[in-house]
């Protein structure tokens, strides 16, 4: 399953990218952040389950220098390693999140699969989660 699954964190970090791309005009202060939470939240989410969850089931995905393909359009890519394909995704959300104390703790229970995360995860339609 190595191989899907490097696949699949490659399109989900693409997803995640575009999304944080257009959420990134939309956000200038801490109430702005607020406004977005759920926008945030589901980002986060995908990031733990779409990236996070399958690099720690995967050991050889824990190299911060393997090479991976990340999907940026229909028949474009960009080529980045693990490590700074987790500073796009991950550290983006953080860094943009970080302007709201409340969002902030929201995302950080939710990459840490704490708390809130459970709550959030029986919201999300079983469609979605499978898309993941």
């Amino acid at each position: 399953m190595g191989a899907i699954d490097l696949n699949r964190i490659a399109v989900c970090m693409g997803k995640v990218i575009k999304l944080l791309s257009e959420l990134q005009p939309m956000i200038s202060n801490g109430n702005d952040v607020y406004e977005h939470k759920e926008d945030f939240c589901c980002i986060a989410y995908m990031c733990r389950v779409g990236i996070l969850d399958r690099i720690e089931n995967n050991s050889y995905m824990r190299n911060p220098i393997l090479n991976i393909r990340i999907p940026t359009g229909i028949f474009s890519s960009r080529k980045e390693t693990i490590n700074s394909g987790l500073n796009l995704t991950v550290g983006k959300l953080k860094e943009l999140v970080s302007k709201d104390i409340v969002t902030e703790n929201y995302v950080e229970d939710i990459l840490n699969r704490r708390g809130i995360f459970y709550q959030y995860e029986d919201i999300l339609p079983d469609n979605f989660k499978r898309s993941l």
